[in-house]
């Protein structure tokens, strides 16, 4: 959903470029039609270490935070605040990886359970050791069925949480789910102290409210409509990642211009989300320098209706087929973005990476021959109703792609609406039904919160929120269920090249691209990971100096 899970966040990626929505088909042409060939900009893989410290970042935010309480932390503002404030009992490195946080160690001794030993010596940014009973309350807050926190899903299979030990927590499941673990470095782990959060009640997380958690940063003042203040917590428990800043300043900019204006002038010390009409003054510019990192992020046409025009699979693949994705990367993301053939990017790729970018290669690449596509329609026969999508002129990259989709549905012969809706009224497509009636395909991008294709695949089983489709396969739903019971890397990644390409043959999410990360840096400053994981990670504490 927009961002209304933790799994899923749709923002603002981008400005039109010259190439505007209008003549996308002009900025390039589709002689084949998907072309997926592309200038991209270089990819950064890290950075190097900062020498020293710094007093103070001025960091960009696109928006300010709903809320800091880590149960309702649903888009990236949030995310991006509190992952340098609280920490979880795992920690996705930026190299992608799985390593110890809050809790030092793990077992799974059988398939229902999990047991967290938790690291020693940790206290609070009120000063308040963590304790076990600390962990359980928090962890346990997710089950609260009154409290409707957005991570649900990710206990839906948690029978108990209870503290077994001074330093230790144990977690029974109703049935085996090896995702759980993985989702213990993401939002849905993350700690508070229960005495702070029981006395802040229904303020935790507000401006009036604070939270009181265990990260290299404490929150030290909230501005509402302004700013967020972050101040280095000295009492953090790893020395060796103590917090490079004394104190990081976010900043709320929703004005794309503006926070480009605010990098090029030097006010501003870095921020992600940087507006792709600015990547050319940014990359040229002497005040910093902008890099490009992967994500696991995929932008793709979601189906809403499998009784309407879309309900042959033959024109769904056709359609796919006649997309110029090249062109919509050019004139959304300036060409910040790689094509995708499956639903799941290869960023998801956190584990047998061999096996898994085997399955992706093996598959076929989406673009294909007008003729080709022409002739799916004509076997088919063309719907009598035109294919209505949805797009909001709030995220900037919409109108592109959806004038995109109408201009390749109208090369072979479908017709094509293109309905426009205010921000309000597309964010309402995904939690009401209703509010879908009419509309055959929407667009979003999808962020895994950690790196595992069936983070995203579990989207499209049978019944799931956001199978909008009302897609059925009961084989692609055992073969995503084994999948995300199995713990062997090799054995999952079997599993899911098989749903995976189920997936594909389907076309019910329609793959389009993967959106690089960028982040622009201040001259002088360095250490901040370029990898997509600044929803997750300490990020702001790796920056320092270059010098």
């Amino acid at each position: 959903m927009p961002r209304c899970t933790p799994r899923h966040r749709t923002t603002v990626l981008v400005a039109l470029t010259a190439c505007t929505a209008l003549a996308l088909s002009a900025c390039g042409g589709v002689e084949k039609a998907g072309g997926n060939g592309t200038n991209t900009p270089e990819l950064t893989e890290s950075l190097p270490a900062a020498k020293s410290g710094v007093d103070s970042l001025r960091w960009a935010l696109y928006a300010e935070p709903s809320s800091l309480d880590p149960i309702y932390s649903n888009d990236f503002p949030p995310m991006e605040v509190l992952a340098n404030v609280c920490e979880s009992l795992l920690r996705i490195d930026p190299d992608l990886t799985f390593k110890p946080s809050l809790a030092a160690s793990w077992t799974n001794p059988d398939p229902l359970t999990w047991v967290y030993k938790l690291r020693d010596g940790v206290t609070f940014h009120s000063g308040a050791p963590m304790t076990a009973e600390d962990v359980a309350y928090s962890l346990g807050r997710n089950l609260d069925k009154a409290l409707g926190s957005y991570h649900d899903a990710v206990y839906k299979n948690v029978a108990s949480i209870r503290a077994s030990g001074d330093q230790e927590i144990t977690v029974r499941l109703k049935k085996p789910d090896a995702q759980f673990n993985q989702a213990m470095a993401t939002p849905a782990g993350r700690v508070v102290g229960k005495a702070a959060a029981v006395k802040a009640g229904k303020k935790l997380g507000r401006p009036d409210g604070g939270v009181d958690c265990t990260g290299p940063f404490a929150l030290s003042e909230w501005a509402a409509g302004k700013s967020i203040t972050l101040d280095r917590f000295d009492g953090y428990w790893d020395k060796k990642r103590a917090a490079k800043p004394a104190k990081v300043d976010f900043e709320f900019i929703r004005d794309p211009a503006a926070r480009t204006t605010a990098m090029l002038s030097g006010e501003l010390d870095g921020s992600w989300f940087v507006p792709a009409s600015g990547y050319a003054k940014l990359l040229n510019t002497d005040k910093g320098s902008l890099y490009f990192g992967r994500t696991t992020g995929s932008y793709v046409g979601m189906v809403t209706d499998l009784k309407g025009p879309l309900a042959d699979v033959r024109i769904r693949r056709a359609l796919s087929m006649a997309v110029d994705r090249k062109g919509i990367m050019t004139a959304a993301v300036s060409g910040a973005a790689e094509p995708l053939k499956a639903p799941a990017a290869p960023g998801t790729w956190g584990y047998a990476q061999k096996e898994l970018k085997a399955a992706y290669d093996a598959l076929p690449d989406p673009g294909g021959s007008l003729e080709q596509a022409k002739k799916l329609v004509q076997e088919a026969g063309v719907p009598a109703e035109p294919v209505t999508v949805a797009v909001t002129g709030s995220q900037s990259e919409m109108p592109v792609i959806g004038t995109e989709v109408k201009r390749a549905g109208e090369s072979i012969g479908l017709k094509v609406d293109i309905r426009t809706l205010p921000a309000d009224n597309y964010n309402a497509l995904y939690s009401d039904a209703k509010a879908r009636e009419g509309i055959d395909m929407l667009f979003s991008l999808w962020q895994a919160d950690y790196p595992d294709p069936t983070a995203i695949y579990q989207y499209l089983q049978s019944g799931d929120t956001f199978n909008f489709a009302g897609w059925k396969d009961p084989e692609f739903d055992r073969l995503i269920d084994e999948a995300k019971a199995t713990a062997d890397g090799a054995e999952r990644a079997g599993l899911i090249a098989q749903a995976q390409q189920k997936a594909v043959d389907q076309v019910v999410w329609m793959p389009l691209y993967t959106p690089f990360n960028p982040l622009f840096l201040k001259k002088g400053l360095t250490g901040a990971p370029i990898s997509s994981v600044q929803l997750s990670y300490p990020w702001a504490a790796d920056i320092g100096a270059a010098q």
